[in-house]
């Protein structure tokens, strides 16, 4: 009977749809496009969304959505991950406003130090993206895009307060007119935090500040732009039963000109540096104060040239990493340059959707290298859509894996081949259905092995080979005040070389966000159901359930919101031995100008 019910539900939610507006995202092939014409599965995470969703960093928004497992050693500003479709931690390229901000250092991105108030959205493409965002790009890319560019001007504080004495206040900025438009907002976060390892008594507490600037400009006939993007702070942790900290800080500065060189050549010309900064506040035992420093600068020459029915892209790119690295006594101080030249186009002809591209990246430290994308769609009818696609990756080793514990310099860059089929069904014009089955084979996966038990010595060699195959599932319906979503994934996250399952991967997740909208309050209920894990040591992670609820009131100015993370206290873990918060309820009050 239950069932039954259940099933009626979805039917008459599928019945009676109402209008959807066509959404536009920039990063699958770094130009504008509907998102009804890109073929890898495409997630995006709105500003509504964004500001009704507790969060203390952006690993808190992405974990409601299917594929994407987090892993967390701890509380706020603990080491975070998020492992997305099966593929390693640092097989996702992470974006600000489309610059890369992995470190060099380790090869993956500082999660915990993304602030989501300071975030207008967020895209999440799941597949490979090396042809299009080079190294790091094998599983999938999310950019997080900070730009909010208003109309008017506009002006809005934000004082929030909760459990764990974690406090947060923010204030923004707006401006827009017909030739000069940005924005400003600078977001303070603080909170005593909680025992971050199960065998401690100390709670270990995190503090950030954020900076985001973004202004764009017309000159004559181009375009200028400039962002400034930067999180600093300090987060208290735990280290085999002693408490230590460290101060953090993560910047992206980038600035560009585009112009028309015809009515349908756009050429554009932008220059980024990323910075990654980690300095411990306590001598080890050799009296060294240990860091990690990575500073990237990108220079990149883009063309977009519009036909009829494509676009046609090509461009060139320098890439300067500099890494500078001190632990326990090993240290390294290392400098790479990489160049590469791109070229892809995206066709649409009638029923007929193609994007190809490649890429060859050529590395002062590793073999030469192409990557290439091709994809196709395919309109059965106005209702139904079928795609299918083929790619490679690749991802160069970061330093500690060449220089750091186990360094090998010798090493070879990690390659991905994917495949992915599925179908887009419109039961209406605003309730959608996507089915996809996917596999993504990655070999020379990059392993620490002791190679002499006399000497006790490690090397890091390209000794693994993984396999990660499953079905994912997306089923959207909005109506009347309405919005319903679900996600699903089934996958098999397999280590090939000893028939292990990966660390830290579930092999199945389902998630929600259902919110109820009206002119003077909303409800956001998110759900989330995963299945159990393995991880270090043989340990098996529990599956777990969480829920989050929010509700707030919007006055004239100004808006109300109570939120509770893990609603119901459920204890779970997201790595062997660290915490996780129990029910936390949080309080904000957000006061909005317009003029």
């Amino acid at each position: 009977m239950k069932s039954h019910s259940i099933l009626l539900l979805i039917l008459y939610l599928i019945s009676v749809g109402l209008y959807a507006a066509e959404e536009v995202v920039v990063t699958p092939a770094r130009f504008n496009q509907s998102v009804n014409d890109v073929v890898p599965s495409t997630t995006i995470i709105n500003r509504q969304t964004i500001k009704r969703t507790w969060s203390g960093d952006v690993a808190d928004l992405l974990r409601w959505h299917a594929g994407m497992d987090i892993g967390r050693t701890g509380g706020p500003g603990q080491q975070t991950s998020v492992f997305v479709r099966g593929t390693n931690s640092n097989h996702t390229a992470v974006l600000i406003n489309g610059v890369k901000m992995n470190s060099a250092t380790t090869g993956a991105p500082a999660l915990e130090m993304i602030d989501p108030d300071s975030i207008e959205r967020i895209e999440i493409i799941k597949g490979p993206r090396s042809t299009v965002y080079g190294s790091d790009a094998i599983g999938s890319v999310i950019n997080i895009i900070t730009k909010k560019i208003e109309p008017e001007k506009s002006a809005s504080l934000k004082l929030s307060d909760g459990r764990y004495s974690t406090q947060e206040q923010g204030l923004a900025f707006a401006y827009g007119s017909d030739v000069v438009s940005g924005n400003f907002s600078y977001n303070q976060f603080d909170t005593d935090g909680f025992p971050a390892t199960t065998t401690s008594n100390s709670n270990h507490g995190h503090d950030n500040d954020t900076v985001n600037l973004n202004v764009n400009a017309k000159v004559g006939i181009s375009d200028l732009a400039f962002g400034f993007w930067q999180a600093d702070g300090n987060t208290e942790y735990d280290s085999f039963g002693v408490d230590l900290d460290q101060d953090r800080k993560n910047e992206v500065i980038s600035s560009s000109i585009s112009l028309p060189i015809t009515g349908d050549w756009q050429t554009s010309i932008s220059i980024s540096r990323t910075k990654d900064e980690v300095d411990q506040n306590q001598i080890n035992f050799l009296g060294d104060e240990d860091f990690a420093h990575t500073e990237l600068y990108v220079y990149d020459w883009k063309n977009d040239i519009e036909f009829e029915d494509s676009t046609f892209t090509f461009g060139l790119s320098k890439t300067e990493e500099d890494t500078e690295s001190l632990s326990f006594g090993t240290d390294y101080d290392e400098s790479t340059d990489e160049y590469a030249a791109y070229l892809q186009n995206q066709l649409l002809i009638e029923k007929h959707s193609f994007f190809a591209s490649t890429r060859y990246t050529d590395n002062d430290d590793f073999d030469d290298s192409i990557t290439w994308n091709f994809e196709y769609g395919y309109e059965i009818s106005d209702q139904a859509k079928l795609f299918a696609s083929i790619g490679t990756g690749f991802r160069a080793p970061d330093s500690n894996a060449r220089y750091g514990f186990g360094g090998n310099p010798s090493l070879d860059e990690e390659t991905s081949r994917s495949i992915e089929a599925g179908v887009n069904y419109e039961f209406n014009q605003n309730t959608k259905l996507s089915i996809r089955a996917f596999e993504n084979k990655i070999e020379d996966l990059i392993e620490t092995i002791l190679v002499d038990p006399v000497s006790f010595r490690f090397e890091n060699q390209n000794v693994e080979d993984a396999r990660i195959r499953g079905i994912e599932l997306y089923f959207l319906h909005q109506y009347q005040d309405w919005n319903i979503q679900f996600e699903g994934i089934s996958q098999e996250p397999e280590n090939e070389t000893d028939d292990s399952r990966l660390l830290r991967r579930a092999k199945r997740t389902f998630s929600s966000i259902i919110s109820y909208n009206r002119e003077q309050f909303f409800i956001l209920l998110n759900g989330l159901l995963a299945s159990d894990r393995k991880d270090f040591g043989d340990e098996r992670l529990a599956g777990y359930g969480l829920v989050d609820f929010s509700v707030g009131y919007n006055f004239p100015y100004a808006t109300l919101a109570l939120k509770v993370d893990n609603l119901f206290d459920k204890d779970y873990e997201l790595a062997s031995g660290f915490n996780t918060p129990g029910q936390s309820l949080y309080a904000e009050l957000r006061f909005k100008w317009f003029k």
